[in-house]
């Protein structure tokens, strides 16, 4: 059974039964209620915006991982430490409210052609999109569309902002990393370096605030050269301390992650030093590998399962309600201290 036999069951055009099917108003009461008997009788199904007749609720979230450093990242989703747990939690909250979820991950911005008729065609009825740059135009277009959003560490700049349209959730990647470098001075270190993250990426941009303003703040001064770009990956955090040693040794790194600061600890062990005696090094985000590094990393933890149930939640209200509305969250942090860090000798 397909569209133009409903059609012809009903008598009408085939772009009548398409009319009824997204719910347009240019149809006569008499027409659709003919369209939708049929519908019924013969149990016709043609996509997931068939759902939505008679009332009835699209149940299906998108979970959209964005990750453009690696073209061959369609394996991200299952082997990252980071957005694996998150899209674990996502989905078991929206299943045991009854909701399915598609992910996807999106490496082009081409790929977000596709994300956009999955929402233009009912698919999914609301998503979610983490790993993005900052005030991500795609994203934005999306919001401004009228459709349920919600965004993992996106900034808001005021009233006017699309991302004010939709649910926000953050981390306090500023404070975490005032916390972590303030750890490092309590410690004695001021030959203190940082290796940032992608900086289109509120994550990146915030930590590196909060390192330079926790500097500031104890009358330390900023050093360029001990400030280098990394991209978030185990390899640019073994690149970026390559190219630090070249320069200069310092007592201690900030990492802004800890994919970066397991790259460190290998640089660093292959430069015939050692973490703490030489060099100590903190990480964000405490992935659950971090624990099990010898020495265990010290790090910052991001409650990262907390937001994804953040999230998942507030969006299937906000669907369930039928509603679009805003919510900024903004997560609390905590220092977790191991091995990876020593007092310097007064």
């Amino acid at each position: 059974m397909n569209a133009s036999e409903i059609a012809k069951i009903a008598g009408v055009s085939r772009s009548t039964v398409s009319r009824v099917i997204n719910n347009y108003g240019n149809v006569t009461d008499e027409t659709r209620k003919r369209v939708l008997h049929v519908i019924k009788e013969y149990n016709y199904v043609p996509h997931a915006s068939a759902q939505m007749l008679a009332g009835k609720k699209n149940k299906i979230l998108g979970l959209f991982i964005i990750d453009r450093k690696n073209e061959n990242s369609f394996n991200k989703m299952c082997t990252s430490s980071y957005f694996s747990p998150f899209s674990s939690v996502v989905i078991d909250v929206a299943n045991k409210q009854q909701y399915n979820v598609l992910n996807s991950i999106v490496n082009e911005n081409t790929d977000f052609t596709n994300v956009r008729e999955l929402f233009l065609n009912k698919t999914i009825s609301a998503g979610i999109f983490i790993g993005g740059k900052n005030n991500e135009p795609a994203i934005m277009e999306l919001i401004e569309s009228g459709y349920k959003i919600a965004v993992i560490e996106q900034e808001v700049a005021g009233e006017q902002d699309p991302f004010s349209k939709c649910i926000v959730v953050n981390s306090d990647s500023f404070g975490g990393a005032y916390e972590a470098t303030k750890y490092l001075i309590t410690l004695g270190h001021v030959n203190i370096a940082h290796i940032s993250g992608d900086m289109e990426q509120l994550t990146a941009i915030s930590r590196l605030e909060g390192y330079k303003k926790a500097m500031v703040d104890t009358g330390i001064s900023i050093k360029s050269n001990l400030i280098i770009k990394g991209n978030y990956t185990e390899d640019s955090g073994y690149k970026a301390t390559k190219k630090l040693l070249q320069k200069e040794t310092p007592t201690a790194i900030f990492l802004a992650n800890d994919s970066m600061a397991i790259g460190a600890m290998k640089a660093i062990e292959e430069s015939n030093l050692k973490i703490p005696d030489d060099i100590s090094i903190i990480g964000f985000d405490d992935i659950e590998v971090a624990r099990y590094l010898e020495p265990a990393l010290t790090t910052v933890r991001v409650p990262l399962l907390q937001m994804a149930s953040v999230a998942t939640s507030n969006l299937i209200n906000a669907n369930e309600e039928n509603v679009n509305f805003y919510a900024n969250y903004k997560m609390s942090i905590e220092l977790v201290i191991r091995n990876t860090c020593r007092k310097l000798v007064e």
